[in-house]
């Protein structure tokens, strides 16, 4: 078989626009997990915010999570990972304390999001998404005073840092232009309205090859699948690199394959019809 391994972004990609999971697409990655393909979920999302998947994705399946920051293996243990320095996101987050002071963020470890109490419009937005999911597969929010003293104190190892501003994208562009100091970070665009922020090469291209050379295969037998501009480098790298029909235009540029279908009508099931069940 010339296809070993596919991975594929959730948000836009396998989930529609009302973050539900289609038949089309759950048919289809079971038959290519029958074929023996490895089904990688790769995300933006940290771990335990993919957990709501766990009842779609067959068994014994890999996970790159956090835009390539963190890895698990087929049995969810952590193969890889690679958090922000902590002398860095303490800098970030003191100047987006100066000098943005109404600018939203958070930062996130493998397995919660951090949200100082005074950034009630946050914890509202994460709030209203997660509120939606069974407890079971919510996310862990902590509401914390301080931000620089809760990182000292308890050693938190930072994956990233997401940073939204719903009402002025001129705002955020300016929050870009003051990161670009920083040359050991890799930014992301986070939809319209955010970026997210983490350890320089730590995206999902990198973590790709990785994953790819843990189970022997070359990026070669890979297929990449993803709509977003955090899915660039994967796709970019993965031996067919698939962006689907409501893509980003750059990724479209990118991509060996664009699909007919989008995220709301089976585009992952098209991208497994062609190259993998043909």
């Amino acid at each position: 078989m010339k296809y070993k391994l596919i991975a594929i972004d959730i948000d836009g990609t396998f989930l529609n626009d009302k973050h539900n999971v289609t038949e089309g697409n759950l048919s289809a990655i079971k038959k290519a997990a029958d074929k023996g393909i490895k089904l990688v979920i790769c995300s933006a999302r940290i771990p335990t915010s993919l957990k709501m998947l766990k009842k779609y994705i067959p068994e014994h399946q890999p996970i790159i999570a956090g835009n390539g920051s963190i890895i698990l293996d087929d049995n969810h243990k952590e193969i890889y990972s690679q958090p922000l320095e902590k002398d860095i996101v303490l800098e970030i987050i003191s100047m987006l304390k100066e000098d943005f002071e109404d600018i939203l963020y958070s930062f996130l470890n493998n397995v919660n999001v951090y949200i100082e109490e005074v950034k009630t419009e946050t914890i509202n937005f994460f709030k209203t998404i997660n509120d939606r999911l069974p407890r079971e597969e919510g996310v862990q929010f902590c509401i914390i005073k301080d931000s620089i003293k809760y990182i000292e104190e308890n050693h938190i190892k930072v994956l990233k840092i997401s940073i939204y501003e719903n009402n002025s994208l001129d705002l955020l562009q300016e929050v870009r232009k003051k990161l670009k100091k920083f040359n050991e970070i890799e930014i992301v665009g986070a939809g319209i309205a955010g970026m997210e922020i983490s350890h320089k090469g730590a995206n999902k291209g990198t973590s790709l090859e990785i994953l790819a050379k843990h189970y022997g295969y070359t990026l070669g037998d890979c297929i990449a699948i993803g709509n977003d501009k955090n899915d660039l480098e994967m796709i970019k790298m993965a031996g067919v690199g698939v962006a689907v029909k409501n893509a980003k235009e750059s990724l479209k540029q990118a991509a060996d394959y664009v699909t007919k279908r989008d995220n709301n009508n089976n585009a992952v099931a098209e991208v497994i019809e062609n190259f993998i069940e043909d």
